[in-house]
């Protein structure tokens, strides 16, 4: 009995030592796991956010292209309906020139540009076809004075001064121009609903 009972004992001690080693074996496992667990949770974590912040900027650097884009196209957009303007106003040129107003104001230049030419000086006055029979009446008797035609021009005059080589020009086309290029903002502001 004694030897069962040291046999007990043994088996007893040895059964604790199992357990408080299972016991360590297992806590340290479950470290290990914990560790491991926390180690590729960490990493992962990292990928994801790395993957999320790189997608974040490329969803960034997207927009900034597409607004860049867009505004491109509404500038082209504005811009064609600009010049739209421009095309419907140079097709009412047409109407400008029969005016009294036009021809009293071509009347007005000649006469002080031919006074200021002086005599002797040969000057050289272009305008467009249709101009041609008002400009030759204006200039009549004047021998200083030649009209030449210039297909191009929808109104107004061009005069060359032979002597200066100096040229000035009156014509239609270049006024426009001036004056539609220091509105053009305006323009822009009624047709889009500008400040």
């Amino acid at each position: 009995m004694e030897f069962e009972k040291l046999l007990d004992k043994s088996i007893e001690k040895v059964r604790e030592e199992v357990k408080t080693e299972l016991k360590k074996g297992l806590d340290e496992a479950q470290k290990l796991i914990n560790d491991g667990h926390g180690k590729i949770l960490q990493e992962y974590t990292q990928k994801i956010n790395d993957l999320i912040n790189k997608t974040k900027e490329e969803i960034e650097g997207e927009k900034a292209r597409l607004e860049v884009e867009n505004k491109r196209v509404l500038l082209s957009e504005k811009e064609y309906w600009i010049n739209k303007v421009y095309e419907r106003v140079l097709e009412k040129i047409n109407n400008i020139i029969k005016t009294k107003e036009y021809k009293d104001a071509i009347e007005n230049i000649l006469s002080r540009e031919i006074k200021e030419a002086g005599e002797g000086e040969k000057i050289t006055i272009y305008c467009s076809p249709n101009d041609k029979p008002l400009i030759e009446k204006i200039v009549n008797k004047n021998k200083n004075a030649m009209v030449k035609v210039d297909e191009k021009m929808l109104g107004g005059i061009r005069i060359y001064y032979e002597g200066s080589g100096l040229t000035k020009d009156f014509s239609l086309k270049l006024i426009l121009d001036q004056v539609f290029d220091s509105m053009r903002g305006k323009i822009s502001d009624i047709l889009f609903g500008g400040k």
